[in-house]
């Protein structure tokens, strides 16, 4: 890649497992012999394109995380504690980058199947668009429905789109958008909907079926039969 930007990613692992039911946080439930965090890390550890990597997981987890994990990692320069809400967590994250970065990748620690050519992809169109966002098209039929739940519309496939990470930003409008979004009070489910939210517009690049992210005990089962293929 000419001209080079500098490039950090945040990996968001600060997740409870309550819908894994499991008393450990799914991040570090094994998949084909390491943890999920561990795979998700891998990736962005061995990419030629990341120059840092912040790493933002729950308080209570703090110490075993810089013992345990983050001596392993020679890219890792921080490790956050996570807010209550993703977008607290993120914005911890954020608030670790230095300055000078061009380009920030926030990832799901959750979605180990990421591959170098999304990464590059992803960087590569931030680098363009100042806001990128991997997607894969819905196979399911989608229903609005009322908090009665009774179907408002049905609406159109064609044009849905499942989103997935890592999203990719421009570092300063990121760190706007969120900074504006943490003053206000603002909840948000992804960090594309922040830049859309504050009114810049977001391109869209094709995702991987594969990065899925881990989430309930089917996901797990799942991520391991993709494990053994990839």
């Amino acid at each position: 890649m000419e001209n080079k930007k500098y490039v950090a990613a945040i990996i968001v692992a600060g997740g409870k497992g309550k819908r894994m039911d499991s008393e450990i946080p799914k991040q570090y439930l094994n998949i084909a012999g390491r943890t999920i965090l561990d795979t998700t890390l891998y990736k962005f550890e061995k990419s030629n394109e990341i120059d840092e990597i912040i790493l933002v997981v729950n308080k209570e987890e703090m110490e075993y995380v810089k013992s345990g994990i983050s001596p392993f990692y020679s890219k890792i320069s921080h490790v956050a504690a996570g807010g209550k809400t993703r977008t607290e967590s993120v914005y911890q994250g954020l608030k670790k980058v230095r300055r000078t970065c061009d380009i920030v990748l926030i990832h799901d620690g959750v979605r180990p199947f990421i591959s170098y050519n999304l990464i590059n992809t992803c960087i590569e169109n931030a680098s363009i668009y100042k806001a990128c966002v991997p997607v894969i098209e819905v196979t399911d039929t989608i229903k609005e429905v009322s908090e009665e739940g009774w179907v408002v519309k049905t609406l159109d496939r064609k044009r849905i789109r499942a989103a997935q990470t890592p999203q990719a930003f421009d570092y300063s409008l990121i760190r706007e958008c969120y900074e504006r979004a943490v003053t206000e009070d603002e909840e948000f489910t992804d960090d594309a909907s922040i830049v859309e939210y504050y009114g810049h517009r977001v391109k869209t690049i094709e995702g991987l079926y594969k990065n899925i992210k881990i989430t309930t005990p089917l996901d797990l089962r799942l991520a391991e039969i993709i494990a053994s293929i990839y």
